[in-house]
């Protein structure tokens, strides 16, 4: 089920059932249920698409499960960077620190040529939308690729592609430190100095968010011109079954939409 938080002329949230006259047995995948997700969360987008104040609160869904249905479908995020023509980047944001990832769902062998392909003036612009929306106190921080940021090359050459990046990134604007190791960035007496961690990969970044914030982080979308978060968890198909459900992450999803839908929208108005 996906809720749309949209603008004032909408008297109440819009809820899609995903699975109406069917019984649905808590905690087991069903692709037909799945795909009946994928559709809603396809109404859902074109409504969120027409409505240019709108937020969008998405609930986790079962790629897998989505997949083995017959739809060619890598999550949320990217089916939004089509609808809107937009490069995106992935945020797990908490009031304390957030982390971007800057390759998300692809196989580790493939992270070093993907990061290659990250295009730099896009994740300024990114950077830039993170500041204008949040205010941070802290820094922004890029993490090493290698253990210890490649000891020099002793065990990997590919911070070099971080420190070039990271000089674009200066002479267009935006300041950011690093490379910096991961194994000492998310330290409690290193992560106080910033709110904002770039990954280079998916589990550099997420394992340490997911620990650190628990429960009450989101993921939320930059690089859209209005709102798009959800639960920083997946499915949880063990959890259901056992009826322990915990909907801490919904509900800071939904405060998260109520708190920042307008400012993230006029802070992404073109000036």
């Amino acid at each position: 089920m996906d809720t749309v938080l949209a603008d004032r002329k909408i008297k109440k949230p819009l809820f899609l059932n995903v699975a109406a006259g069917k019984a649905i047995e808590p905690g087991k995948g069903n692709s037909l249920v799945a795909l009946r997700s994928w559709h809603a969360f396809q109404k859902a987008l074109k409504i969120f698409h027409a409505h240019p104040s709108a937020a969008f609160v998405t609930l986790p869904v079962s790629k897998e499960l989505i997949m083995k249905a017959g739809v060619d479908f890598n999550g949320h995020t990217g089916e939004l960077a089509t609808a809107f023509g937009t490069r995106v980047f992935m945020c797990m944001y908490h009031k304390k620190f957030s982390v971007i990832p800057l390759t998300e769902h692809i196989p580790l062998a493939l992270v070093p040529r993907k990061l290659y392909e990250v295009n730099i003036t896009e994740l300024a612009s990114a950077l830039r939308q993170f500041r204008a929306i949040f205010k941070p106190a802290g820094k922004t921080a890029w993490c090493g690729v290698n253990p210890h940021c490649g000891e020099n090359g002793r065990i990997g050459n590919e911070e070099e592609f971080v420190v070039r990046s990271i000089d674009t990134l200066a002479r267009q604007g935006v300041v950011v430190e690093g490379p910096v190791s991961a194994d000492a960035v998310f330290t409690k007496h290193v992560i106080s100095q910033y709110s904002l961690v770039l990954a280079n990969y998916h589990d550099q970044g997420l394992i340490p968010f997911k620990a650190l914030a628990g429960m009450a982080g989101v993921n939320t979308t930059l690089g859209l011109p209005r709102l798009r978060v959800s639960p920083d968890h997946g499915t949880a198909f063990s959890q259901t079954a056992a009826k322990q459900v915990d909907i801490t992450g919904v509900l800071a999803s939904l405060r998260f939409a109520f708190d920042h839908a307008l400012t993230w929208q006029q802070a992404s108005q073109p000036h």
